[in-house]
């Protein structure tokens, strides 16, 4: 099911990227990339991305189309079944095929406020990682733990699910061809499992940050 995703998905960017060679005026494609603030959520590292995506303006608001982001993770703090000692990966990424829309509501405007959501579903590509540091919540380490702790098999699956954003902001038009340059904030939502141990830990990854694009 995960490979005819993305070869649907695949087949649509390539359509769109062929039809916008033609008519530039109908079809557009656009590059962005993003940073992540963590959210508050203990244990979530900050993530920096990169997108390019191809799509169809269905009306001077309303445009649509798909693409491929590439996601990097800093790091993940999990439990290591040891009271009071967490371990932390390294880092992890994913790449991320997905359908978009956005609505711009001022498209005769120089400044063009927009709205957008995107949504797809990340594959991590590196799925074998070994875990860094491992300490208590007050910065201590007892050695017989750490000890424990290197002597057991530090293999980690990360399996990831549903990827969903917002986005918000402002685009800046740069001529007559629709070219443009935006500026905006985005919500993400990312899905993941971390298989390792015996444990299997399912969690949510939620940031914010800026978002800068190019579509031309």
């Amino acid at each position: 099911m995960k490979n005819v995703i993305i070869i649907c998905l695949a087949a649509c960017l390539c359509l769109v990227q062929t039809l916008a060679a033609q008519e530039s005026r109908k079809y557009e494609i656009g590059v962005s990339t993003s940073y992540g603030l963590s959210l508050g959520q203990r244990g979530v590292s900050n993530n920096y991305g990169f997108d390019l995506s191809g799509g169809y303006k269905v009306n001077d608001h309303f445009s649509a189309g798909a693409g491929i982001g590439y996601v990097n993770y800093q790091s993940r703090l999990l439990p290591s079944g040891i009271e009071r000692v967490v371990v932390q990966t390294e880092p992890y990424h994913a790449f991320r095929p997905y359908l978009y829309g956005r609505y711009d509501f001022l498209p005769d405007r120089k400044w063009t406020p927009f709205v957008g959501a995107r949504m797809g579903y990340a594959f991590f590509s590196r799925t074998q990682m070994s875990f860094g540091l491992v300490y208590y919540d007050d910065g201590t380490v007892h050695p017989s733990d750490y000890e424990y702790l290197r002597d057991l098999d530090h293999t980690l699956n990360v399996k990831g699910s549903v990827y969903g954003a917002i986005d918000l902001g402002a685009s800046l038009h740069l001529g007559k061809k629709g070219s443009k340059l935006s500026f905006g904030v985005s919500l993400d939502y990312q899905g993941v499992q971390f298989d390792y141990y015996r444990h299997s830990e399912r969690r949510t990854n939620l940031t914010t940050g800026p978002r800068i694009g190019f579509t031309f």
